[in-house]
């Protein structure tokens, strides 16, 4: 063999060995890219190699990972809260279709739409990991004298590395605040820290 079939072999495994260890496998689709940023973030500042990729189509990004990091990378988002539930938005909600809605359809979309912007808002405050909030707006009959008070309950779980439950009533606030008709002692906030595992 020639001393120039010889490079050129030696420069083709070197090249077929670059090729094989900067092959990604698709980690999570679809993202925002709020979310994608987040989570790329995450992933590099924890020696996890991972890449962003936009796909113009779907209009949305990609995030993708060497094969053999997928279980650590999937916990260690996980752990941070990724990837984020996907928000209805009250235009989703409420979009026709060419169908009548029933009156108690349409309070079920509302009710389930002020969940959902609640929650939203509960989501941008650093170290939420996962909200979930559940608003409860009684029918109350004009003709009784009795008024139904209406209630929320908020469950929160948050990265202990930030002093969330000093915001409890904060984060009261903010919820009475939303929903028209609510007090603040109707607002029930549970708060849990997140058990976070060493993904190594």
């Amino acid at each position: 063999m020639t001393t120039i079939n010889k490079r050129l072999l030696h420069f083709l495994a070197i090249f077929s060995m670059i090729i094989l260890t900067g092959c990604k496998t698709e980690l999570y689709s679809n993202l925002l890219e709020n979310d994608a940023n987040a989570m790329l973030s995450i992933l590099l500042n924890n020696k996890i190699g991972a890449e962003k990729t936009y796909d113009k189509k779907a209009e949305a990004y990609f995030l993708h990972v060497e094969e053999s990091q997928i279980p650590q990378a999937v916990q260690l988002l996980k752990q941070h809260g990724y990837p984020k539930e996907k928000i209805a938005t009250v235009g989703e909600l409420f979009k026709k279709e060419g169908l009548i809605s029933s009156p108690l359809e349409e309070r079920t979309r509302f009710i389930f739409a002020l969940s959902q912007s609640v929650q939203e808002t509960l989501s941008q405050i650093d170290g939420v990991l996962v909200a979930r909030v559940h608003v409860v707006l009684p029918e109350n009959n004009p003709l009784e004298k009795e008024i139904k008070p209406s209630s929320a309950s908020v469950f929160i779980k948050y990265n202990p590395a930030y002093r969330l439950e000093d915001m409890k009533s904060d984060i009261k606030l903010i919820v009475e605040k939303s929903i028209e008709g609510l007090t603040y002692d109707k607002v029930s906030v549970v708060m849990v820290p997140a058990q976070f595992t060493a993904t190594n």
